[in-house]
Formats: C-alpha cells, structure tokens, sequence
C-alpha cells in the first residue's frame, strides 16, 4: 500500500470516528432535557372526544398527558388554575378560573382551542372572582356553576352573567354536574349533596355521611364516583342509592379528583394527593398507575 492511499485511510477513519463520538454525545442531550412534574393540581378532566386524553390544571397553568403517560405544557398561560371545566359539547372549549401571577384573581376564562389561548369571559359576581370548583351541565353548555368565597353562583348564558343561588350546601369541596339537565352533586364536608333543579334546592344522599372530597358522574353511563374520608373510593350504579368499594383497597393515599370518559366510561381515572395518577378500563374494578 503506498503511503498517501494509507494516510488518505487513516485520515478518513480518524474522521468517522470523530463524527460518531460527536453525534454520541449529542445524541443523550435530547433525551436528558428535564420532564415536566405536577407541583400540585386543582383538578381532573377527560377530553369529551379522547378518552386517552386527561387536562390537568394547576399552579403552572395547564398541562395535558394522553396514553404515553407524558406531561405537556398547553399554551403561553403559566397562571395558577384553581378550577377547571370542559365544554360537553365542544371538545375545544374550556373554561377556568384562577390567580393571575400579577396577583388577585382573573375571573372566569375560556380558551376555544384547547388551551392555546384564552380569554377572559367574566368577573363573576363580587369578583373577579376565584372559582376553587366549577361545573357545567352535561345537557346544556350555557349552564355554569362556580363556587366562590362560601357561595354557590351560576350561570345561564355560558358564563358571561351569574347570580347567587341561595340555601345552597355549606362547605363545598367539589362539584359534578349530573347526568340530567339541572342535576348537580355537591362533596361538602358533611356529606353528599344532590339537586334536581339547578342548585335551587338540595337533599343529602343518606348513605354517605362523611366528609367527601371527591365527586364524579358520568354523562353518559351514570356511573358515580366518590371518595370519602371514611371509605376510600367508592361507586355507585344506581345514581347514589347504593354505594361499594371501587377497588381501591390498595391505595393508601388521599383521592383529590376523579373524572371519566364521556366516549368510554368503563376509562376512570383519579389523583391522588402524592399527585400519583391512576387509570382504570373497567369502570372501577381495577386501577393501575398511568
């Protein structure tokens, strides 16, 4: 072998192994980029139209993880969403409520693509107002639930006006709009409370006479979902006459939110207080980590 053709190889060898040690290294900067993590959540909801896709708003605004178990970051807005609620009808819209960075509170917004944007829709009464839960009817899009300050307020024209509904529950923790028009269910700190009429008048749900955390109807099956501090996760198939345990026996953790798949209902999911995410696809029966 003469000497340029044997330089010209080691010449080209020392090159491709400079480039693969290059791309090497630059290969795990991709990889070791930091993962978001829930710092804290205000609540749980499952797009109308994915039942693999699960909106979580808290204190950095609105991330969303689908079936890859990974958690993304939805628009430019990193405010801190105290209340969360999604259109039954248009899987675009959203609603929340919440503290601006700036301070004090922004009222009730709306987003009509998925979180991109939004914009601010009203103060809410006495407000701007905080919203620490909210809900929309499962039957009418236009009627809204917010609870501020000890007060319940609702909402007949998509959130724009409200007025007080009086002799409403004390103490609520969380709303869920029924299956029903009208139908709405209050956990408060003295049980589970239920309306027929749109907040108007109130009854107890005998069974649970607890303080409950966490409340979820389903809109299309009726299935409900509760957790209270003395049961644990519990499930009712008969709209809250009876209650059992939701298999849950194994989670020592606190339930925050729970919510459902409109599309699916055999798909549930819940948050625990370690912000641990648990899936079920068998409406209840079992639960693994998501």
């Amino acid at each position: 072998m003469n000497n340029k053709l044997f330089i010209s190889i080691v010449i080209g060898a020392a090159l491709l192994f400079v480039a693969f040690a290059v791309f090497n290294d630059a290969e795990p900067t991709s990889n070791t980029q930091p993962q978001l993590e829930l710092s804290d959540i205000h609540g749980l909801e499952v797009a109308i139209d994915n039942p693999d896709k699960l909106y979580l708003p808290n204190h950095q605004g609105l991330y969303v993880q689908e079936a890859d178990g990974v958690l993304r970051a939805v628009g430019s807005i990193n405010d801190d969403f105290m209340s969360f609620a999604v259109s039954p009808s248009e899987p675009a819209v959203l609603y929340a409520s919440g503290h601006p960075k700036t301070g004090g509170n922004f009222g009730l917004i709306k987003t009509t693509d998925e979180g991109q944007s939004w914009t601010n829709i009203s103060d809410g009464l006495d407000g701007p107002v905080d919203f620490h839960t909210m809900a929309i009817d499962n039957t009418d899009n236009q009627l809204m639930y917010g609870y501020y300050r000890g007060a319940l307020q609702r909402s007949n024209d998509g959130g724009l006006s409200w007025e007080y509904v009086e002799n409403t529950p004390e103490q609520i923790i969380q709303l869920s709009a029924g299956q029903n028009e009208g139908q709405l269910y209050a956990a408060t700190v003295t049980g589970l409370m239920v309306s027929e009429d749109k907040g108007s008048n109130w009854e107890a749900l005998s069974p649970i006479q607890q303080t409950v955390v966490a409340i979820e109807v389903n809109a299309s099956s009726g299935q409900m979902f509760a957790y209270g501090v003395d049961s644990g996760l519990i499930v009712s198939d008969d709209k809250g006459e009876t209650w059992a345990e939701a298999g849950s026996n194994a989670i020592d953790d606190l339930v925050l939110f729970i919510a459902s798949s409109r599309t699916n209902p055999e798909q549930v999911y819940f948050v625990t207080k370690s912000l641990d995410i648990y899936q079920s696809a068998d409406g209840g029966e079992t639960w693994n980590l998501r």
